[in-house]
């Protein structure tokens, strides 16, 4: 027998006793008939999440621009605002009262000034600030809310695509809407750790580019200013939207923590002079200034009606000048304008030193369209024991100078 033919002698043996050592895994062998194949048991659905605890009367102010108000549908029920309010309260139980504040080609320091006059009602539970289209400085509007109130705020993101014709063309610089404006909006979040809608984000999924030849039609209005509006559907979609993920978020929102770990909100003292809607003020604007001169009238703010808000003039050279030393560190000037906005100076003197007035700014309301808009202006510089005057440098019966109102901050 070959060396090889005794070594396969050998395993072989060592295969049938290795059974026999008591080591080796025996196998459990069971009597009667074996056990039929089931399938394995099906997985438990996930719970439905939670819908947190909402108050029973759950008050929301809407503070924003146009989109808002609702231009762009057709009726004022499929507003994103009226949406929201429907499928919220079908998800929660709950019952909303609604404060819409919003204003069209408004920016955020519109709301951010003199803002106790919103407070006058209701306590919002809930801002909803919607500011990615008409920008200003969102972060100085959350700072008068948290000045005022302990509401919490979450910031609503929609969008445009005007005018409609460049993004159809495919134009490179067509590509973001509003991005300037969107950074406002997006620094106050990232400033005060706010939560932020997002329907871009959200809509892109299903219809890839919302301003894509093919999305455009179906989302915005092309009636009136074509791409610059949401329309029924797009308000739909918003609303509908940002209610959803209000129930789903509601405790991030409303956390005591978060709001915790954002900074401090400066510390301000408001001097505000404004005159509102309806005329009313608990310091009119009209108390602050006089005509120097003549040009300056203070005049109804819509032609018809009997309010006296806004200080008007069609006068090149004329000036108005404030009745008393004014004392502030920084402030914001109110203009109304039509698509053909007056120029103004704004200046602040004379300086007891040089005897001259130090030019704050150089206003031109440059974001005219047809029908009244209000403009912020921030003034540029400090004014301490000075007056401030408001110079014409451009104006006519057709570009008419109107000053609205006037807020004034002085540190600590």
């Amino acid at each position: 027998m070959g060396r090889f033919d005794k070594a396969a002698l050998v395993l072989g043996l060592a295969m049938l006793l290795a059974p026999l050592h008591p080591s080796y895994p025996r196998c459990r062998v069971r009597s009667g008939k074996p056990a039929p194949l089931t399938a394995p048991p099906a997985a438990a659905a996930p719970a439905a999440p939670a819908v947190p605890a909402f108050p029973r009367d759950f008050t929301v102010m809407v503070l924003g621009g146009s989109t808002s108000t609702g231009r762009g549908t057709s009726a004022p029920e499929n507003r994103w605002t009226e949406v929201f309010r429907r499928v919220f309260e079908a998800a929660t139980g709950s019952s909303v009262t609604l404060i819409n504040m919003a204003r069209g080609g408004t920016k955020a320091d519109y709301f951010a000034a003199c803002f106790p006059r919103y407070l006058g009602g209701a306590k919002p539970d809930l801002f909803l600030l919607e500011f990615a289209i008409n920008g200003g400085n969102v972060t100085r509007l959350v700072e008068s809310i948290y000045r005022h109130t302990d509401v919490p705020v979450a910031l609503v993101r929609q969008m445009s695509c005007f005018p409609a014709s460049r993004y159809a063309s495919g134009a490179p610089t067509a590509r973001e809407s509003r991005p300037k404006q969107r950074e406002q909006q997006r620094t106050a979040g990232y400033v005060y750790r706010l939560h932020e809608f997002d329907l871009v984000n959200e809509l892109v999924p299903y219809y890839g580019s919302p301003c894509s030849g093919e999305s455009l039609p179906k989302l915005f209005d092309l009636n009136v200013a074509p791409g610059q509006h949401l329309n029924d559907l797009g308000q739909w979609l918003l609303g509908e939207f940002v209610a959803r993920e209000l129930v789903r978020n509601w405790g991030n929102i409303n956390s005591a923590s978060r709001r915790a770990a954002a900074p401090s909100v400066p510390k301000e003292l408001e001097s505000c002079f404004y005159a509102d809607e309806v005329g009313s003020s608990a310091n009119s604007i009209e108390s602050v200034f006089a005509p120097e001169g003549e040009g300056w009238a203070f005049v109804e703010k819509v032609p018809g009606r009997t309010d006296k808000t806004c200080w008007q003039s069609a006068v090149p050279g004329s000036r108005l000048v404030s009745v008393a030393p004014l004392d502030f560190d920084r402030a914001t000037m109110y203009l109304e304008f039509s698509h053909r906005p007056a120029k103004l100076r704004v200046s602040c003197g004379p300086n007891a030193t040089t005897g001259k007035s130090e030019t704050l700014s150089k206003i031109t309301a440059d974001l005219g369209m047809n029908g009244t808009i209000v403009k912020s202006a921030s003034l540029n510089g400090q004014c301490h024991g000075q007056r401030l005057t408001v110079e014409v440098l451009d104006a006519a019966p057709d570009r008419l100078a109107r000053v609205c109102g006037i807020s004034m901050f002085v540190s600590g």
